[in-house]
């Protein structure tokens, strides 16, 4: 039997590994067909038993190795079965994700978007998420507009942005750029330059038009190392949601600012309409004041000069006397200002064009004594090259000495006084910049009221920037204040620059300009009249003191 299982091992082919080989290795396959033929020699030659029983195992285990082998082939089914669950749970996993990464991004934008009205934060946004997806070399977002101008770059990232900029200008010139924006989708096109050299590394652009209610408002282009076909649907798509949802948040910025200019505007003028208000109701007080109250004052200071000229030699009456005449001039004074407040914008005033920085320096000239007594310098920033204004030389000069008056008693102790003039479109715009004590800001609304003064112990009368406010209103400008406390004050005035030729006499331009504003309609008849009559009972106390 020994020969016979030698060759029973001989039968497995000189490949298999012997019986003491590495347990690792995979069984040799079992020679049934050689098994058969010992069967049959076996009963041919040995006893009859002993060849059926080998018969019989054989069989058996014929049936036990097909069974065997049906069940590895099951097993090995399952087993791919199961590899391609795991594989496609892997690329499922994976393609979570990324999903998730790309909500995750996507919600960070959306913060960016909801927490920022600054366009310049929602663009850098843009671009940072952009290079997560897509890495690039160069991008940028350009707007346009409606009248077909060439792209304007509103924000740029990369390596080479001066590069970008003229490629872009190249591809708006030969009409890609309006290409893309009329088929409203991302476009990838191949860098034709790249192309053209072999040494130099494929790249093209990604071109993803920027649209807001159905509005093509710019286009976002990134400039990528990689080649056209290299880009999935899924970039591209992602792309066009996070350019698309920032378009949005922009226009959203833009009309808040428009909102917000729209609302401070509003403001504005409602403040103007009040002052105007104001001050209408001051004209008439101001009208009867100047009624009811000239005459008598005039009457009770001729009375009391009559009575001190009469009283000369007894000291203690005349001091009195000197007490009342002296608080009657007072009071004589804050009614012409007063007047002067209501009724300086006449449309007698004359009218001529003039020169800002000889204005300045003239209203300088007046005030600069007291300005050098209190130790305050003065700057002064005035291009020689300011177009000539239009108005009245001397009320506004008023308004100037207003101004500088004004910053003198906001630095007792001394300080700086800086005046600047510049051309800001339509308009001069001309600041009074001093180091004092600043204006507290509920004091600010309150600052162009009449009457309204911070400084009644030291005799103000709360006239000075009321007067200010309506002349430069007169002159169709605004006066303004920006101050904070402590900082120092800046006054701003903005007059208009008039048109070349549009004055034609001083009489064409009192019409066109010198309008009265509400106040001075409500004075001018009774103040001119009761300026008359304070004249006339001048003149009747006078002869009385003659006749006394």
């Amino acid at each position: 039997m020994s020969g016979e299982v030698d060759g029973l091992y001989a039968a497995s082919g000189p490949d298999d590994p012997p019986p003491d080989g590495p347990q690792n290795a995979p069984p040799p396959p079992l020679p049934l067909d050689r098994l058969r033929e010992l069967v049959d020699l076996v009963k041919e030659s040995g006893p009859e038993d002993v060849g059926w029983e080998l018969g019989v195992h054989v069989e058996g285990m014929e049936e036990a190795v097909k069974e065997f082998s049906v069940r590895v082939q099951a097993l090995e089914q399952e087993n791919r079965q199961l590899q391609d669950r795991l594989t496609r749970g892997h690329e499922q996993y994976e393609q979570l994700r990324e999903s998730m990464n790309e909500l995750l991004n996507l919600h960070q934008l959306s913060e960016t978007i909801s927490t920022s009205f600054r366009i310049e934060d929602i663009l850098d946004s843009l671009m940072d998420l952009s290079d997560r997806f897509v890495p690039y070399e160069t991008c940028g977002v350009f707007s346009l507009d409606e009248e077909g101008n060439k792209p304007e770059v509103e924000a740029s990232r990369g390596q080479d942005v001066p590069a970008l900029q003229v490629r872009v200008r190249s591809h708006w010139e030969d009409g890609i750029i309006d290409w893309v924006m009329r088929e409203r989708r991302p476009v990838v096109i191949d860098d034709i330059d790249a192309l053209s050299s072999e040494a130099v590394q494929p790249r093209c652009f990604v071109m993803i038009p920027l649209i807001v209610g159905g509005k093509n408002v710019g286009i976002f282009i990134l400039h990528c190392a990689r080649e056209k076909d290299d880009f999935t649907l899924g970039e591209i798509q992602l792309l066009d949601v996070l350019a698309n949802q920032t378009a949005a948040a922009v226009s959203n910025s833009r009309h808040y600012s428009d909102l917000e200019s729209t609302h401070d505007q509003l403001v504005e003028s409602q403040q103007q309409l009040l002052i105007s208000a104001k001050q209408a109701a001051i004209g008439e007080l101001a009208g009867g004041v100047a009624h009811e109250v000239n005459n008598p004052l005039q009457i009770i200071l001729s009375r009391v000069q009559l009575m001190i000229a009469q009283n000369t030699d007894c000291e203690p009456v005349t001091k009195g006397l000197k007490l009342i005449e002296n608080n009657v001039r007072r009071i004589s004074k804050i009614i012409r200002a007063l007047l002067g407040f209501a009724g300086h914008n006449k449309a007698d005033a004359e009218w001529t064009r003039f020169d800002l920085n000889q204005a300045i320096q003239q209203a300088i000239a007046l005030v600069k004594h007291q300005l050098d007594a209190q130790a305050i310098e003065i700057d002064i920033d005035i291009p020689d090259d300011l177009p000539a204004l239009l108005g009245n030389i001397g009320e506004l000069e008023q308004v100037f000495i207003n101004l500088m008056l004004n910053a003198q008693n906001a630095m007792p102790k001394g300080g700086d006084l800086r005046i600047i003039a510049r051309v800001d479109g339509e308009e001069i715009e001309l600041r009074f910049s001093d180091s004092g004590t600043g204006v507290l800001p509920e004091h600010q609304d309150r600052l162009f009221e009449p009457f309204f003064t911070t400084r009644g112990d030291e005799g103000g009368t709360g006239l000075g920037l009321a007067v200010s406010y309506s002349i430069v209103e007169v002159h169709k400008g605004t006066l303004s204040i920006s101050s904070a406390s402590e900082q120092g004050a800046t006054f701003i005035i903005r007059l208009p620059v008039p048109s070349p030729g549009l004055e034609t006499s001083a009489s064409d331009a009192n019409l066109r300009h010198s309008i009265p504003s509400p106040l001075a309609r409500a004075v001018s008849a009774q103040g001119d009249s009761a300026d008359v009559r304070g004249e006339q009972a001048s003149n009747r106390d006078e002869s009385i003191h003659i006749d006394g």
